[in-house]
C-alpha cells in the first residue's frame, strides 16, 4: 500500500506507474548518468504530463481536481521510477505560487499547470539580497543549489530584504544559471545568480517563508517514500533469488530482519506524509509545520537508510555502476542535502510542539453512519456517569459493549456502526472496562464453542463478571506454540492435564483459563494440540506460583498442572484441533478509532522539558514524536480502509513492532533525563525507574520483536521460510 488509501488514489498510483514506465523507461534514465551537465532542454515527456493533468493534479478542479494528497501519490510513483527532470520542482513552484493569491501569480500557475513553463524553487536565500527599487526590487547574490534549476524557465527565489525574507518569481532568462555536476546526474542542481537584476513589484509573492518550507518538506518527503519503497522492493526481490551457502539469502534471519525493518520505515513515512499533505491547507501554521517536519524527518531518513540497506543486501552487485541501486541512493542523498537531515526537522517539530502545536486526527464517517447514531446515543446516555465496570455490566446485555459480535452478544455491527458507537460513548464521557484475555476468548467460543459453552461463558464474560487467563506459553515454548509439552490424557471422566505453563498474567485472580495442551504426541506438531477451558478456582491439581519480575512486582505466574482433571465438555472445538482455535483467539474483527491526540502522557512530559535540553536530546524527543504520530496515522489509515471495505495491509504488524519499542524508548529517555537522581529509585525517580524496568517486557510479551520481524518478512514481504 502506498501513500494513497482510497480506491481512486490507488488507481491513480497504478496509472501513473504505468505511464512513467512507458514515457521514461529505466534505460532512458540511465543514459543521464553519463550525459554532460548543463542540458537545459525540456524533457521529451513534459507535454504528455501536462495533457494527463499531472502538472496540476494538486491545483483544484480547473487543472486536476485533486489536492496535495493526490500530488503526494503521484510523487511517490515519480520517486519510485527515478523520474528525471523538473517535475518535483515545478509542482512545488505551482503550489507556492497558488498560495500567493494574486492575479500575476495565478497566471504563472496556469502556465506551469498547462506545461507552458517549467519551474523550480530555491529552498532559502543563500547570499541573495533584495533592495527596494522604484520599479520593484533589485536582486544581487547567489541562491543555494536549486533542484533541476537548469531546466526551469521560472525560478521562485528567496532573498533577504532587511530583516525579512522576500519571495519572488523570476524568469530564468534574466538570471545567470549554471548546472552543477550533480550528485544525482538524473536531476542535477544548478547555481542561480543575480547581479543588479530588477524584478517588478508584481513578481513579489505574498507567502510566509514557513509555508514554502512546509510545502517543500511534504513534497520532497512524498517522493522520498517512493525512493524508499523501490529500495525495499529491490532488496526483497534479490533476497528471494540470490543464493549463498546453498540457499536463498532471504532465509537468513539477519536479511529477513533488515528487510522487515525497511518495511516499517517505509510504512511510517507513508503514513506521516499522507497526514502532512492532508494538513497542509486545513491546519494552523504551527500545526502544519509540526506534521510537515515529522513527515520530512521520517521520510527523508527512510529513503536514505533504505537505499543504503538495499546496496548492503545486494552486496557487490549493488556497488556497481550498472545496477540501479545507486540511483535511489543518489536521489535520497540530494534530498537530504537540500532540505537537511532528519534531526533538523525533528528539532523544529519539538520547538513547535513545545509551543503548544498539536495535531488532532479525526475520522469522517460516511452518510450511512447517521442511521446508527440515534440508538447509539441513547445507549451511551443510558450509562452516562457510570464507572467503566458498571457501564460494561449495563451495556453487555444490549450488545453495545461489544457491537462487533453477532447477536445476541453484540449488534453484528459493520465497521461504520462500530465507530458510531465509539463516537457516541466518547461524546458521553463513557469508558467501558477492558476484558483483558476475555477479549480473545469470546471470538473463539463464538466460532468453535458448543451452545452450552456459549450460554455459560459469553454473557458473564462480556459483563465483566468472569476474569480469564491464557495458559499457552511454556518454559521451552514461548512464541513457538507448536512445541508445547503440557500433556492432556483421556480418562473415563474427561482429561487429565500434566505440565507447566509460564508468564501467565492474572492467573492468581482468574476465574477461568484457556489452555493449549498436547493430546496426540505422535501427530505433527500443530495437529496434536487441543484447546481447553479450565476452571481455575475449583479444579484440583493446579498450583499457581507468582513470578517476581525485575520490577519487584508479581503480575505473571507459573502454573503447574499435576494430573488436573477436566471434564469432556472442557474441550473447545475438536480434540487435535486446538491450533485452529488458538489462531482464532488471536484474531479480532473489532474496529478501533484512532486517538484524536497522538502524544501520550509520557511523551508530553518529555516535550514539556525539551526547551532546556541540548540538541541531541531534542532530536531524540523529535524522533519519539514522529513515531507516536506515525502510530496514530497508521491506526487512522487502517480504520479508514476497514470502513471502505479494503484490506488494511501491513498496518497492524507495523504498529506492533513500532509501538512496543516506542514505549521502551520513552521510558528509557524519561529515566535518563533524571541523571544521578535516577539511581535512587525513590521519590519522583521511583516511578521512572519502575516504568523503565516494566517496559522491558513489552518487546517480549505477545511474541518477541525478533519473531514479529520474521512474521513480517515471511507473510508480508514473501521471503522464504527457513
Amino acid at each position: 500500500m502506498g501513500i494513497g488509501i482510497t480506491r481512486e488514489q490507488r488507481e491513480l498510483a497504478a496509472a501513473v506507474r504505468g505511464r512513467l514506465a512507458r514515457a521514461v523507461p529505466a534505460e532512458e534514465v540511465r543514459k543521464l548518468l553519463d550525459a554532460p551537465a548543463g542540458d537545459a532542454a525540456r524533457p521529451p515527456y513534459w507535454d504528455a504530463l501536462a495533457e494527463q493533468g499531472l502538472l496540476g493534479v494538486h491545483l483544484g478542479e480547473r487543472y486536476g481536481g485533486g489536492s496535495l494528497v493526490e500530488l503526494a501519490v503521484v510523487l511517490e510513483e515519480a520517486g519510485r521510477g527515478v523520474l528525471p527532470g523538473p517535475y518535483l520542482s515545478s509542482v512545488l513552484a505551482a503550489a507556492v505560487l497558488e498560495r500567493a493569491g494574486d492575479a500575476e501569480a495565478a497566471g504563472l500557475v496556469d502556465e506551469i499547470a498547462t506545461g507552458r513553463r517549467t519551474a523550480a524553487v530555491a529552498l532559502g536565500p543563500g547570499s541573495l539580497t533584495a533592495v527596494r527599487h522604484p520599479a520593484g526590487w533589485t536582486l544581487d547574490g547567489v541562491a543555494p543549489p536549486v533542484l533541476a534549476g537548469a531546466q526551469a524557465e521560472l525560478l521562485v527565489l528567496a532573498a533577504r530584504a532587511g530583516g525579512e525574507t522576500l519571495w519572488l518569481a523570476v524568469d530564468a532568462a534574466d538570471l545567470d544559471v549554471r548546472a552543477h555536476a550533480g550528485a544525482d546526474p538524473t536531476r542535477p542542481t544548478a547555481e542561480a545568480a543575480a547581479y543588479g537584476l530588477t524584478v517588478a513589484g508584481g513578481r513579489v509573492l505574498a507567502v510566509d517563508p514557513a509555508l514554502v518550507r512546509d510545502l517543500a518538506a511534504v513534497l520532497f518527503a512524498a517522493e522520498a517514500c517512493g525512493t524508499a519503497a523501490r529500495a525495499l522492493e529491490t532488496a526483497v526481490a534479490h533476497a528471494k533469488v540470490r543464493e549463498q551457502f546453498g540457499r536463498p539469502i532471504g532465509q537468513f534471519q539477519a536479511v529477513k530482519h533488515l528487510c522487515a525493518d525497511m518495511l516499517v520505515r517505509v510504512e511510517q513515512a507513508r503514513a506521516l506524509v499522507w497526514d502532512a499533505a492532508r494538513a497542509a491547507d486545513s491546519e494552523r501554521a504551527e500545526v502544519r509545520g509540526l506534521v510537515a517536519s515529522l513527515a520530512a524527518a521520517t521520510a527523508l531518513d527512510a529513503a536514505f537508510t533504505c537505499a543504503q540497506d538495499c546496496v548492503q543486501i545486494l552486496g557487490g552487485i549493488g556497488f556497481t555502476w550498472e545496477h540501479d541501486a545507486h540511483l535511489h541512493l543518489r536521489r535520497a542523498l540530494v534530498a537530504r542535502q537540500l532540505l537537511g537531515a532528519g534531526d533538523v526537522h525533528r528539532q523544529r517539530a519539538v520547538r513547535l510542539a513545545g509551543a503548544g502545536a498539536r495535531r488532532e486526527l479525526r475520522l469522517e464517517l460516511p452518510e450511512e453512519a447517521e442511521a446508527f447514531r440515534g440508538p447509539a446515543r441513547e445507549a451511551a446516555e443510558s450509562v452516562r456517569g457510570l464507572g467503566p465496570a458498571a457501564a460494561r455490566r449495563a451495556l453487555a446485555p444490549t450488545g453495545y459493549a461489544a457491537p462487533h459480535l453477532p447477536p445476541p452478544y453484540g449488534l453484528g455491527a459493520d465497521p461504520v456502526q462500530q465507530l458510531v458507537v465509539q463516537e457516541e460513548l466518547r461524546a458521553a464521557g463513557v469508558k467501558i472496562a477492558e476484558l483483558g484475555i476475555g477479549t480473545w476468548v469470546v471470538p473463539s467460543l463464538l466460532a468453535y464453542g458448543t451452545r452450552e459453552q456459549q450460554e455459560r461463558f459469553l454473557l458473564p464474560t462480556l459483563r465483566g463478571d468472569l476474569l480469564w487467563c491464557q495458559l499457552f506459553s511454556e518454559p521451552e515454548a514461548g512464541s513457538d506454540l507448536a512445541s508445547l509439552r503440557t500433556r492432556a490424557e483421556r480418562t473415563d471422566d474427561g482429561w487429565r492435564i500434566t505440565g507447566q505453563k509460564v508468564w501467565t498474567s492474572a492467573a492468581q485472580w482468574a476465574d477461568h483459563g484457556i489452555l493449549l495442551a498436547r493430546t496426540d504426541p505422535d501427530a505433527p506438531k500443530h495437529e496434536g494440540l487441543t484447546y481447553f477451558l479450565v476452571d481455575m478456582k475449583n479444579t484440583p491439581g493446579i498450583d499457581v506460583r507468582p513470578l517476581r519480575e525485575i520490577t519487584g512486582d508479581a503480575l505473571f505466574n507459573e502454573v503447574y498442572f499435576d494430573g488436573a482433571p477436566l471434564p469432556h465438555d472442557a474441550v473447545v472445538g475438536e480434540p487435535g484441533g486446538g491450533w485452529r482455535v488458538a489462531r482464532n483467539t488471536l484474531g479480532n474483527e473489532r474496529v478501533h478509532m484512532a486517538d484524536q491526540l497522538t502524544f501520550d502522557t509520557g511523551l508530553e512530559a518529555l516535550l514539556a522539558r525539551a526547551d532546556g535540553l541540548d540538541g541531541s536530546y531534542r532530536a531524540r524527543i523529535g524522533a519519539l514524536a514522529a513515531e507516536a504520530h506515525a502510530l496514530a496515522c497508521i491506526g487512522l489509515r487502517t480504520t479508514m480502509l476497514q470502513v471502505s471495505g479494503l484490506e488494511p495491509g501491513a498496518g497492524a504488524s507495523v504498529r506492533k513492532l513500532v509501538q512496543t519499542a516506542h514505549q521502551q524508548k520513552v521510558a528509557d529517555l524519561a529515566l535518563e533525563l533524571l541523571g544521578p537522581a535516577g539511581a535512587a529509585a525513590e521519590g519522583p525517580a521511583r516511578r521512572a525507574v519502575h516504568g523503565y524496568l516494566m517496559s522491558r517486557c513489552l518487546t517480549i510479551a505477545g511474541g518477541t520483536t525478533q519473531v514479529q520481524l520474521n512474521v513480517v518478512a515471511e507473510r508480508i514481504l514473501g521471503l522464504p521460510r527457513d
